[in-house]
C-alpha cells in the first residue's frame, strides 16, 4: 500500500513543533559492494550506520521462491543498535516503480520478506502501522511485502531515507535528511543451444551484473560473444565499489571449445588476462566454466579509451592455444576477495617443498584484511583429485604462509576458498568464495597483469600477474566494520555472498 505524501507532511509538520529535530552533516557512505553492506552517515557526532543484507545472497532469474531483505541501525561507533526508526523505501527497476512506503522498527532490526506477486508499480504490505508516523511495523521485526521486486534479472534500486530514530518522534532534519542508495542485482540467466557442425550444444550465461544480449557462437572463430548494459560516466562509479562477473558454461562435449586449458576472451576491445579469467572445469563435470571479472579500478581505467555515447560492454571469449602458467594472483567467484600468492623460490620444480605466502585483499578496495582469515587450500590434478591440502588454516591478519609438497612435471589446479573472517571479535560468514588458479611445474613466475586494447581481438590470456611477496609489517588496512546482530545471529546464514553490484551510499534530499 502506497503512503501519500500529503498526509505524511501535516503530521510530520505537527509533530516537529513537539520533537526535538536531530542535526544532520551529509557524508558520503560506503558498502562492501556486495548483498550485504554497511552504510554510514554523521548525525552531530554519531556515526549512524545502516547494515543491509540479501538472503539468499546469491539470487538469479530462477529463483522463484521467497527473498529476504535485512536491515540493522546502529552507532559505528559504540555498536549500539538504535531503536525507534523511521525510514522511507523506494524501490526501483530501470524505469519501473516497484515500491514507495514508510516503514518502523522498535528494536533496530528489520526483515522485508519479499513475496512474488503483483503488478509492476502495484504492491501489498502485510503488518501493523506505527502509531505516530504510520510506518509498516511488525512485532516479530519482519514485514511481508507482495511484489516483483528481485524477481527477474538485472539492477534493483534500493534508496532507503531515515525519517526518525532514537524515539518514534525524533525526526532527523527533513531539509537534509540521510540518504541510502544502493544497487543490487539479480543474476540473469539464459540457457540456449548453439550450433556447431550441425550439431546442438547446451550451453548458459550467467551474468551477475545486468541482463545480457546478442548471445552468439562464430563457428570459424570459435568464439563466444555477448552484449551487456553500462553507463562509462566515470563520475558515477570512481568512487564508488563495484564489481562485474560474467559466467560462460560450455559443454565438454564441444572439444573444439572446451579442449584447452585457456581461453582469449576481452571487455570492450580490452585484453582480460590473469585473474580476471578464471577457468574452472571441475565444479560442473560436464561442463567447461569461464569466469570473467572486471572490478572498479579496470573499470575506472577502461573507461579512459571508451568511445563517447558507448553504453554497453561486449564481450569475447575464444580458445587459445594452451599458455598455462603458474597464478600469483586470484579472484574469487564469489565474496569479493584477492588473493595474492608469493612463491619462494619463484622457480618451481618437481618433487620440492616451496613456502607459499598467502595475502588477502578487499578486491573492490585493494585493501589488505587486516581480520584473520580462515582458509582451505588444495593442489589438484587434471581430474580433480585433491594431490595436496591443508584445511581450516589462518591467515593471521589477512597473511598466511604455507609449506608446499609440489608434486611431479606437469599443469595442476590450485584453490583457495574463504570460510571466514574474524573482525572485532566477530566471525563473518557472510563472504564465503572460491579462488582458482594453476600451477605449473616447472616454471618461473613473472609478472604480468594489465589491461590492454586490443583492436577488437581478445588477447591471449596470461594466468600469472604480479608476483607477491608479504611482510608481517604490512599497513594496508580495511576500515570496513563488521556489525553484531546479536539476539538475532541466527537470522545471519552463514552462506556464500554473490559478487553483485552495490553502488556508493550517497545523500541527497528526498523527493516525493
Amino acid at each position: 500500500m502506497q503512503l501519500y505524501a500529503k498526509a505524511l507532511l501535516s503530521l510530520i509538520f505537527g509533530l516537529i513543533v513537539l520533537s526535538c529535530v536531530v542535526p544532520f552533516i551529509p557524508q558520503k557512505a560506503y558498502g562492501d559492494g556486495f548483498t550485504q553492506e554497511n552504510v554510514q552517515a554523521n548525525i552531530g557526532n554519531r556515526v549512524i550506520t545502516t547494515f543491509i543484507k540479501l538472503n539468499p545472497p546469491i539470487v538469479t532469474s530462477e529463483d522463484t521462491g521467497d527473498k529476504y531483505i535485512q536491515f540493522r541501525f546502529f552507532d559505528a561507533n559504540t555498536n549500539t543498535t538504535i531503536n525507534n526508526v523511521s525510514f522511507f523505501i523506494n524501490v526501483t527497476k530501470g524505469d519501473q516503480h516497484l515500491m514507495n512506503d514508510l516503514f518502523y522498527t522498535h528494536s533496530g532490526f528489520l526483515t522485508l520478506k519479499l513475496q512474488p506477486g503483483g503488478d509492476i508499480g502495484q504492491w501489498t504490505v502485510a503488518g501493523d502501522k506505527d502509531p505516530v508516523l504510520g510506518g509498516w511495523m511488525s512485532q516479530d521485526d519482519t514485514v511481508n511485502v507482495q511484489s516483483p521486486i528481485l524477481t527477474e534479472g538485472g539492477l534493483y534500486h534500493l534508496g532507503i531515507t531515515i525519517l526518525a530514530l532514537d524515539y518514534a518522534n525524533t525526526l532527523v532534519d527533513q531539509n537534509n535528511p540521510p540518504k541510502i542508495d544502493s544497487y543490487l542485482s539479480v543474476g540473469d540467466i539464459s540457457v540456449q543451444d548453439v550450433t556447431y557442425q550441425n550439431n546442438p550444444y547446451n550451453t548458459t550465461l550467467i551474468s551477475y551484473y545486468d541482463k545480457t544480449s546478442d548471445f552468439k557462437f562464430d563457428e570459424a572463430t570459435k568464439q563466444f560473444s555477448w552484449s551487456m548494459p553500462f553507463d562509462w560516466n566515470v563520475n558515477r562509479f570512481q568512487d564508488r565499489p563495484i564489481f562485474i562477473h560474467e559466467e560462460l558454461r560450455v559443454p565438454k562435449s564441444l572439444h573444439v571449445f572446451s579442449d584447452t586449458p585457456t581461453y582469449a576472451a576481452s571487455a570492450e576491445d580490452f585484453g582480460l588476462t590473469g585473474r580476471r579469467v578464471i577457468v574452472d572445469p571441475y565444479t560442473i563435470g560436464d561442463y567447461m566454466i569461464v569466469h570473467l571479472f572486471l572490478n572498479k579500478f579496470d573499470l575506472v581505467n577502461m573507461s579512459k579509451n571508451i568511445p563517447p555515447g558507448t553504453n554497453t560492454i561486449d564481450f569475447k571469449v575464444a580458445p587459445e592455444q594452451p599458455n598455462v602458467q603458474t597464478s600469483a594472483s586470484l579472484l574469487t567467484d564469489f565474496g569479493g576477495w584477492h588473493v595474492k600468492l608469493g612463491w619462494n623460490p619463484t622457480s618451481l620444480t618437481a618433487n620440492s617443498q616451496n613456502n607459499l605466502s598467502i595475502g588477502f585483499f578487499d578486491s573492490f578496495t585493494e585493501q589488505q584484511v587486516t581480520g584473520d582469515v580462515d582458509y582451505d587450500i588444495q593442489i589438484l590434478d587434471k581430474d580433480g583429485s585433491v594431490l595436496w591440502s591443508k584445511t581450516d588454516a589462518i591467515a593471521s591478519q589477512g597473511t598466511g604462509t604455507q609449506s608446499v609438497s609440489l608434486p611431479s612435471n606437469g599443469i595442476y589446479g590450485i584453490t583457495v576458498k574463504v570460510k571466514s573472517i574474524f573482525n572485532n571479535g566477530f566471525q563473518d560468514f557472510s563472504r564465503v568464495g572460491m579462488a582458482r588458479g594453476n600451477v605449473v611445474i616447472p616454471s618461473t613466475i613473472t609478472e604480468s597483469d594489465t589491461l590492454t586494447q586490443t583492436g577488437g581481438q581478445p588477447t591471449n590470456p596470461v594466468t600469472t600477474s604480479n608476483n607477491f611477496t608479504m611482510s608481517n609489517n604490512s599497513t594496508a588496512s580495511n576500515n570496513s566494520t563488521v556489525p553484531e546482530f546479536g539476539p538475532v545471529a541466527g537470522i545471519v546464514l552463514a552462506i556464500a555472498v554473490l559478487s553483485v553490484v552495490v553502488f556508493t551510499v550517497k545523500t541527497r534530499i528526498l523527493k516525493h
